[in-house]
C-alpha cells in the first residue's frame, strides 16, 4: 500500500486503493486507518489519502520509528485532556513542520490540516525546538522568517523571543498564548532523544480559558507523554 501511495502525489481514495491492490474495501479501510493513525498518510476533507510529505521527502527510515511510536501516546493524551495534540519536527529555516495529529473529540476544539509548516518564532512548538539548538542555529532561524505581528500579542522583538527560547531550553516546555491565534494557547514539550534521533516535540492546543483552569495538569500530562515517547524511542537495550 505504501508503494502504491509513493507513485501517486495527487492522493488516492478508498476505492482507488481497494481496486489498485485487489482488496475488499473493509480490509483496505482498516489498513488506511492504521497508516493514517501512525502518521504515514494524511487524510484530506474529500476523503482523499496522501503519503505524508515528510515520509515522501525523507523516506520511511528516518522518521518511521517516531511516526510509529508517537501516535498511540498522542491519542491517549488527547483523550485524557480533551485537547488536540500535534507532533512536529524542524522544517525549512525558521519554520516547524507539523507531521501528525490526534484531534480532540469535544465539540469546541482546535484542528489543523496536515502537512503544514508554522513559523517557529511565535509558536510554542517552534520555541521549544529552537531551545534544543545552539545560539548560532537560533539566530539563523530567527533571521530566516519575517517576524510579523500575527496578533496584538505576537512577540516580534528578537531579544524578547530569545528570552522565551532560553526559558524553553531550561525547562523543556514552552507556552505561547494568543500570539498565533487570539484566544488560543499552545503548550509544547521537547521529546527527549539520543544520538541521531529526530528532533521532535509535542504540542497541546487549548482554548486559553481551558488551559488557565487546568494549567498544571496539562503541563504535567504533556511532559509525561513526551518523556514516554522519548523512552520508547530508545534502542532496545536487550538487543
Amino acid at each position: 500500500m505504501l508503494e502504491l501511495f509513493s507513485t501517486r502525489c495527487d492522493g488516492l481514495t478508498l476505492t482507488d486503493v481497494s481496486k489498485g491492490l485487489g482488496l475488499p474495501k473493509s480490509s483496505t479501510l482498516g489498513l488506511l486507518r492504521t497508516l493514517h493513525g501512525r502518521g504515514y498518510l494524511v487524510r484530506e476533507a474529500d476523503d482523499l489519502y496522501k503519503l505524508n510529505d515528510i515520509v515522501r521527502r525523507d523516506g520511511f527510515a528516518r522518521h518511521g520509528r517516531l511516526l510509529r511510536v508517537a501516535p498511540p501516546a498522542m491519542r491517549a493524551l488527547a483523550d485524557e485532556l480533551g485537547e488536540t495534540v500535534i507532533l512536529a519536527i524542524t522544517g525549512s529555516p525558521g519554520m516547524v513542520r507539523l507531521i501528525a495529529k490526534e484531534v480532540a473529540t469535544r465539540e469546541v476544539r482546535f484542528d489543523v490540516d496536515l502537512p503544514r509548516q508554522e513559523p517557529a518564532y511565535c509558536t510554542a512548538i517552534g520555541r521549544v525546538l529552537l531551545g534544543a539548538q545552539d545560539d548560532a542555529q537560533v539566530a539563523t532561524a530567527l533571521a530566516a522568517v519575517p517576524r510579523r505581528q500575527v496578533t496584538d500579542a505576537t512577540l516580534t522583538d528578537q531579544q524578547a523571543i530569545e528570552e522565551r527560547i532560553a526559558e524553553a531550553r531550561r525547562s523543556g516546555v514552552s507556552i505561547v498564548e494568543d500570539e498565533l491565534v487570539l484566544g488560543a494557547t499552545g503548550i509544547a514539550a521537547l521529546i527527549p532523544r539520543t544520538g541521531q534521533q529526530t528532533l521532535a516535540a509535542l504540542n497541546v492546543g487549548c482554548i486559553s480559558a481551558r488551559f488557565n483552569a487546568n494549567r498544571e495538569r496539562i503541563i504535567l500530562a504533556l511532559q509525561t507523554a513526551a518523556n514516554g515517547i522519548g523512552s520508547a524511542m530508545q534502542p532496545d537495550r536487550a538487543a
